[in-house]
């Protein structure tokens, strides 16, 4: 029956020859179903591989166009100036995303002026990117989300009110020099809130300068002033996160950059107290920092879009950063990412990304080094342990061989081209690699362990059976020999620490860092073969154990690790782990 009642008959048999030929080539019935009378609402195998037929009523013109063009024209905005999307005080933008409600395609035929916005009466539509690939954020006034923020309970504190609190916790004076810390020592790994300057006591929002004062604390000592006026007076932390406290919720129903780079930086801050990992809340953060990047449209690429440039670069090192923390929180505390590659368009910093000025050119080159080993260890959590690779290949030494094998030697690879400069430079330790920056560093043991404990999963548990294979046997051997050379790199590594290197082992995940090599050494020493082997475990641990508690008071990133792992010892090994005989005396002998 006709859906316009008008008794014109529409049914398959009274269609034009040539839209019958156009469903035919694609294999679809317009009866509803396939040939065989089943039912089907979509195309078969190989149907894409076809030339398209003429639609009906398509009348081709001179040119060898079609008038069905004109019908449906893909209007592409005409080049105009730069839009400074995120720099309007009193609309915050939103990004429409491809599947929601406003569809993009239609969108982009709205009238939009020469800036590229269509206006409302409480918001307007920003278009920043068109035809083929449309792109709007909705700019809304920040009153409309009055009501909802009522109902939550969020009070609408001034900035005037904020800052005077604030100012009373860190006069200006103090604070100018926190932000000279947190330039020299924080922005260098993360330049994520523009060029020196551009953060000021005087007109920054209160609520990311706290987040500044926070990230910086531990490294007040090094500031010649700061030593002494902040000796018996520091800033409460918890006077401090208050202030984020009051502006977060009321902010986050309409968020801006500069929520983003509170967020940010409050998920790599360290952990307030160092011997607890707050795991749960870093999580939460994290996700409200995800959820407002979300919001901004800090998952797509804005390299086409009509923004000055500055800014494209400013949202493309935002993009990275929450990328790289997403990869190293998972890692760090046994979590599945919340980003996913396919949903991410800036996963590394570009060459156009490189700020114009502020930011030395070693720093910018440790940061797209560093953008390679997170491309790297993407790969290890997917391939390794997201949970269905687990599953495969937990009880698999062949198939965990061949995921780990190309792993191992991209990262091989990375390391070599690190430390081969390094070689032929002075330095005052033996063969030490003063080139590879002390992050790097410790990023590259963290994810050669991560891929040999990977490696040993499949040896843990053996059968019987498996014992008395020969090729089983060898590939165990294999496997607690990589493990063996990557621990004991990893216990070299933390021999060669040293004071200064507080300034760069400070991110939250460097605590389960090296966490992870004491736990990994107990699990060598557990799972050792003969007496020979557990000795020799167990005198690496307590070497380590040695090392990391001789600089502890100065690293606070090795007390977790310490802590876990002296509490073992505290509580007695073999009252914790069942140990097999020959690991029982080794453990005894040493104590």
């Amino acid at each position: 029956m006709s859906i316009y009642g008008d008794g014109v008959d529409d049914s398959v048999d009274a269609v034009p020859e040539g839209f019958q030929d156009f469903f035919e080539g694609a294999r679809v019935s317009l009866t509803g179903g396939f040939g065989d009378g089943t039912w089907a609402t979509g195309f078969s195998p190989g149907s894409f591989n076809y030339p398209s037929p003429e639609l009906p009523g398509a009348r081709h013109l001179e040119d060898g166009g079609s008038s069905q063009a004109a019908c449906l024209p893909l209007l592409i905005q005409e080049d105009g100036p730069s839009i400074c999307l995120d720099t309007q005080d009193e609309m915050t933008p939103q990004l429409l995303g491809s599947s929601g409600d406003m569809d993009p395609f239609l969108m982009s035929r709205y009238q939009y002026d020469t800036s590229g916005a269509f206006h409302f009466k409480n918001l307007n539509i920003q278009s920043v990117s068109s035809g083929s690939d449309p792109t709007q954020f909705l700019l809304s006034k920040r009153s409309i989300f009055a009501a909802s923020r009522e109902e939550n309970g969020c009070d609408n504190l001034s900035t005037v009110e904020l800052k005077q609190e604030l100012e009373s916790l860190v006069p200006g004076y103090i604070g100018l020099r926190l932000i000279n810390i947190f330039e020299r020592i924080v922005a260098s790994d993360y330049p994520v809130l523009g060029p020196p300057g551009q953060l000021n006591p005087a007109t920054s929002p209160p609520y990311l300068l706290a987040s500044v004062y926070l990230i910086v604390e531990p490294f007040t000592k090094f500031d010649e002033k700061l030593c002494i006026d902040l000796a018996y007076d520091k800033p409460s932390g918890a006077a401090l996160y208050e202030i984020i406290n009051k502006a977060l919720p009321y902010e986050i129903h309409a968020p801006k950059l500069c929520i983003v780079q509170t967020m940010l930086l409050l998920t790599i801050r360290p952990y307030p107290n160092p011997i607890i990992l707050d795991s749960g809340f870093k999580l939460s953060q994290l996700a409200t920092l995800i959820a407002c990047a979300h919001t901004l449209g800090l998952h797509l690429d804005p390299k086409s879009w009509r923004i000055p440039s500055w800014q494209i670069s400013q949202r493309r090192c935002l993009s990275y950063f929450i990328y790289s923390t997403d990869k190293w929180l998972a890692l760090s505390l046994g979590r599945p990412p919340l980003l996913h590659y396919d949903n991410w368009l800036v996963t590394s910093p570009s060459k156009e990304d490189y700020p114009v000025r502020g930011l030395h050119p070693s720093a910018w080159s440790n940061i797209k080094k560093r953008a390679e080993l997170d491309s790297l260890l993407d790969r290890v959590l997917t391939q390794l342990y997201s949970p269905r690779a687990i599953n495969a290949m937990r009880e698999d030494y062949e198939k965990t061989a061949a995921s780990t094998g190309p792993l191992l030697q991209d990262l091989f690879s990375w390391h070599s081209q690190i430390v081969a400069p390094s070689r032929n430079s002075s330095s005052s330790d033996q063969d030490r690699p003063v080139a590879i920056e002390r992050t790097l560093e410790m990023n590259y043991h963290y994810i050669h362990l991560s891929i040999c404990r990977a490696i040993l999963r499949p040896f843990l548990h053996p059968s019987v059976e498996e014992l008395n294979n020969s090729y089983y046997i060898i590939a165990r051997e294999q496997a607690r020999s990589r493990a063996e050379a990557c621990i004991s790199a990893a216990a070299e590594f933390i021999h060669e620490l040293k004071a200064e290197d507080l300034e760069t082992l400070w991110p939250a995940w460097s605590a389960t860092a090296f966490s992870s090599i004491c736990f990994q050494i107990l699990h060598m020493a557990t799972s050792s073969l003969d007496r020979s082997e557990a000795d020799k475990w167990v005198t690496c641990l307590h070497q380590v154990r040695r090392d990391m508690r001789l600089k502890a008071d100065v690293l606070p990133c090795l007390r977790l690790g310490l802590l876990r792992i002296d509490s073992i010892f505290w509580k007695g090994v073999d009252n914790v782990l069942h140990l097999e005989e020959h690991v029982r005396q080794a453990f005894t002998s040493a104590s």
